[in-house]
């Protein structure tokens, strides 16, 4: 017993060595309070939400899910250039595609909602329901630069979706997007809306309207289209596209509001066209560059760099130089929001305005213009042709004035199986000279184009105004 006292002993000092050095370690060092650090702003409080309970999401689902329905598109599309081509001797080369997406039901009476991408090519459209009916859809309508179409079917005990405020959407919400991504029908995954007014440069066509919803709520290839809901089973917006490098999902959706669809959709159904507002003004984004010395509330809203003579900024009063602040009392920090609330009105419509110039705010009240630069609702002629497979309208006089041309006719909505997309002539393409006749109205640039054999030489302006020349031998 003796020899196992210094043991005992030396592992008790030991211990107590140990237990000092961790109450050392463990201890808070008492600074005197000059030496702790100087917050020069305040603290911000985050409130950070948690996740809603599963109960939330089950119902949202289970109210959102009958009224997704799952499109499948056949139809045609050039095969690419050949040996021939190379040539210049046009001999058009089909092949079969097909396409799947999702769609929304819009009201009781058969119309779905849908992106016009997945149906761009498509010569039957078909359209599968949650319980598992199949009917064929016709369409009603589309616009390449809003990415929506408008379908038609014949079909009983549809259930529409009730359909929020996007304006009120805020980031940070959880929604649910609800697809049928890879060809697997119904699924559903959830996130938040993690931002808002994103312009991707995505969509197609001179007039695109681009102002999308950005969540992290996983979207794939066959979701476009599909509805993406809030936790109360309301349509947010349309699922379109994703950001990524590889085709699949990698963290960010972005989604078309509702509120756009909502007057897309009625346009269509009204007026065939969609009614675009304009306030006829050029804005920018205030440069980073410009911060500085610069007071906070003077990077708020969008630099005024063009007003428009007789437009209807310029008969509000606005002035190249002024800061566009708000429109009908939103805020407005970005060029994409300003045609998030544009994309709202129609021609005629009064929309108030906040601006700044020389410091001092300033309010006035607009009447918005349509593309011929008039206060009133766009009577237009859309000329259907199924045999060229696409719609064909007379460029409005602004388009004209701002091309230089005094006429010219786009090829819109382009289908698959069509002349113009055999042809490969892009969305929006403007034609001007067929064989350097210039024609007078949109039926006889179809009875041209199908009645004309061997060489054929079209002059027109792309989507991005850049004058083509093409030439063709016609079979």
């Amino acid at each position: 017993m003796r020899k196992a006292w210094p043991l005992i002993i030396v592992g008790l000092l030991s211990g107590a060595t140990a237990a000092a050095a961790v109450y050392a370690l463990l201890r808070k060092p008492e600074c005197p309070t000059e030496e702790m650090p100087v917050l020069t702003a305040p603290i911000q409080t985050v409130r950070l939400e948690q996740a809603p309970g599963s109960a939330s999401f089950i119902e949202a689902a289970r109210k959102a899910t009958p009224s997704v329905v799952f499109i499948r598109a056949y139809g045609e599309r050039t095969a690419g250039d050949d040996f021939w081509s190379f040539w210049g001797l046009w001999m058009p080369r089909t092949q079969q595609i097909y396409s799947a997406g999702s769609g929304v039901v819009w009201s009781s009476d058969g119309y779905i909602v849908t992106n016009f991408h997945v149906i761009r090519d498509a010569t039957r459209i078909l359209v599968t329901f949650s319980d598992k009916r199949t009917v064929e859809a016709e369409l009603v309508g589309a616009d390449a630069g809003a990415d929506i179409a408008l379908l038609k079917v014949k079909a009983s005990k549809l259930t529409p979706l009730p359909l929020a405020n996007s304006d009120s959407v805020q980031i940070g919400e959880w929604v649910l997007a609800i697809g049928n991504p890879y060809n697997l029908t119904y699924t559903v995954t959830a996130g938040i809306i993690s931002a808002r007014g994103r312009n991707l440069n995505l969509l197609q066509g001179p007039l695109p309207l681009e102002s999308f919803l950005q969540t992290d709520a996983a979207i794939n290839p066959g979701n476009s289209g599909g509805a993406l809901v809030n936790l109360k089973g309301q349509l947010v917006g349309i699922n379109t596209a994703i950001a990524s490098r590889t085709g699949s999902y990698v963290g960010y959706g972005f989604a078309i509001p509702v509120n756009i669809v909502r007057k897309v959709v009625e346009d269509l159904k009204t007026y065939k066209v969609v009614q675009r507002a304009f306030l006829d003004i050029e804005v920018a984004d205030l440069a980073e560059e410009r911060i500085g010395d610069i007071p906070p509330e003077e990077l708020q809203g969008l630099y005024i760099g063009h007003v428009y003579p007789g437009g209807a900024g310029d008969k509000a009063g606005l002035r190249t130089g002024d800061i566009l602040l708000a429109v009908d009392g939103v805020p407005i920090q970005t060029q994409a929001e300003l045609l998030e609330r544009l994309a709202q009105k129609r021609p005629g419509d009064r929309v108030q305005l906040l601006y700044r110039r020389h410091g001092k705010l300033y309010e006035t009240t607009a009447t918005l213009t349509n593309e011929d630069g008039e206060p009133t609702i766009l009577k237009r002629e859309v000329y259907q042709s199924e045999a060229l497979g696409a719609e064909i309208v007379a460029i409005s006089a602004r388009e004209a004035q701002r091309l230089g041309i005094s006429r010219g006719f786009r090829f819109q909505n382009l289908r698959g199986g069509g002349l113009i997309s055999q042809m490969g002539l892009p969305e929006g393409f403007i034609l001007l000279r067929i064989n350097g006749y210039a024609p007078e109205s949109p039926r006889e640039v179809e009875q041209i184009l199908q009645r004309v054999r061997g060489r054929l030489n079209i002059e027109g302006v792309d989507a991005q105004g850049r004058r083509l020349y093409l030439n063709f031998t016609m079979r």
